[in-house]
């Protein structure tokens, strides 16, 4: 049984606005507790003591492992549940179902990688491969398309290979006109979205986007941390301005064993006979 954590040993954040007599910010023990029982938690998956299929123990026991509460047990194990590691089978347990996260996409849904991740209780990061000026005609994806240019025309690309917790999850090339955001390459290119906004007052509201699956190739896959020719997930994406005018053209290569997509289908009753 794993020992209980050592709560006199960890430094605890405080995310009220609660001071204590000194004018010091007061501790949420209990946030932090979740925090740490669920990092624990998501080692044991990822390290492989607790391999796919494995029941893991039931919320008393991690009550008395971790002395805590129900309530702050429950909370670490839904983020597991969130994040795809694990799955609940009314009547029968917790069960692990990845030893990796698994990010859960709406077909439809625009929001930024960074803020995808964050929601899922990932801690997103940003690699910056490269970012130069090049040929239309070099680039991947729907660029011609997407900007109604020639291939000898000049666009800007900025390459990315995006992470979560530390893991590489997608490499992603995003191709720019010149005139629409002059000096970016001078720019932190950490949070796109967010700079789209703040310099050039630019606000994404409308993508249209193409998905296929296709094969690492073996650059892909070296940055990927996967084999060559394993499954990846390719989206070439043409996102427009509040405007409707062409802004960003997309790029990603998506490891295919650490995302799903899912999307609704509804009947039309006027066509069912």
């Amino acid at each position: 049984m794993s020992r209980g954590l050592d709560k006199s040993s960890i430094k605890l954040y405080n995310r009220s606005e609660r001071l204590d007599v000194l004018g010091n910010p007061m501790i949420d023990e209990r946030e932090l507790l979740y925090v740490q029982i669920q990092r624990d938690l998501r080692a044991k998956i990822e390290t492989g003591q607790w391999p796919i299929g494995a029941k893991i123990p039931p919320e008393p026991q991690l009550q008395k492992t971790y002395n805590a509460s129900r309530g702050t047990v429950r909370r670490a194990v839904d983020e597991l549940v969130r994040q795809g590691y694990v799955v609940k089978k009314p009547g029968k347990g917790t069960f692990v179902r990845s030893t990796s996260p698994i990010l859960q996409k709406r077909l439809g849904e625009l929001a930024s990688f960074t803020q995808q991740l964050s929601a899922r209780g990932l801690t997103p990061a940003t690699r910056l491969l490269s970012a130069k000026r090049i040929r239309a005609a070099e680039a991947e994806g729907r660029v011609l398309e997407g900007f109604g240019i020639t291939g000898e025309a000049e666009v800007i690309h900025i390459r990315r290979l995006r992470l979560g917790d530390g893991v590489p999850l997608a490499i992603q090339s995003v191709y720019l006109l010149p005139a629409s955001c002059p000096g970016i390459l001078e720019e932190d290119l950490s949070h796109l979205f967010r700079l789209y906004e703040t310099r050039y007052g630019v606000r994404i509201n409308v993508a249209d986007e193409i998905i296929r699956v296709g094969r690492a190739a073996e650059d892909e896959a070296a940055l990927l941390e996967i084999a060559p020719g394993d499954p990846v997930v390719i989206r070439d994406r043409v996102s427009l301005t509040q405007d409707g005018e062409p802004f960003e053209v997309l790029h990603s290569v998506d490891r295919g064993d650490r995302f799903q997509y899912r999307y609704q289908i509804v009947a039309d009753s006027t066509r069912l006979t």
